[in-house]
């Protein structure tokens, strides 16, 4: 759920925090991180889990990773930038409800094995996809956000597209005036 995870985590630290000065590209980052490294490994690397939610859904690897960030960064722009990636993160697992699956969320407190999925993964994942008309509401929801978000900062502009490639933030389109 690629929309939803990107224009809900948008949604969400806009709403929370209203801090301008996040790089939204290494939001962006975090909120699809879990998905580009347990989705490969747990369907194609690990053939015998065959699902796609794996460490990277537990609350244990992104508290770490902020942990080693913390420690080995100084305060600044680099710090609140890796930081940015684990609030991603953390969001991800927020829109994913893994609270549901203790074993994967609290993962390794509750034993060091993970549960498999259906197999074969990736036959049966449109099949999955098409029945859970849920997962299309999202996506939608997602969708629909981020086109406001697009219309609202004037993102049709090749040149405040630009700004916000380059810099990471929205209040520099803002700023730009052309």
């Amino acid at each position: 759920m690629l929309f939803w995870h990107l224009g809900a985590t948008l949604f969400l630290f806009r709403w929370i925090f209203r801090d301008p000065k996040v790089d939204l590209r290494f939001l962006l980052a975090g909120a699809v991180l879990p998905d580009l490294v347990d989705l490969p490994l747990g369907t194609l690397l690990l053939s015998g889990y065959s699902t796609g939610e794996l460490w990277s859904h537990s609350l244990f690897v992104p508290a770490v990773y902020m942990t080693v960030v913390l420690v080995l960064t100084r305060r600044g722009r680099r710090r609140r930038a890796w930081m940015a990636v684990g609030v991603g993160w953390l969001f991800h697992l927020l829109l994913d409800a893994m609270w549901m699956d203790q074993q994967v969320f609290l993962w390794p407190f509750f034993g060091s094995e993970l549960a498999s999925g259906q197999t074969p993964y990736w036959p049966l994942a449109w099949e999955r996809a098409l029945s859970d008309p849920w997962r299309w509401l999202l996506e939608l929801a997602g969708i629909s956000y981020l086109t406001w978000l697009w219309a609202a900062h004037g993102l049709g502009d090749r040149e405040r597209r630009r700004v916000l490639r380059d810099t990471g933030r929205l209040d520099e389109v803002e700023a730009h005036t052309g």
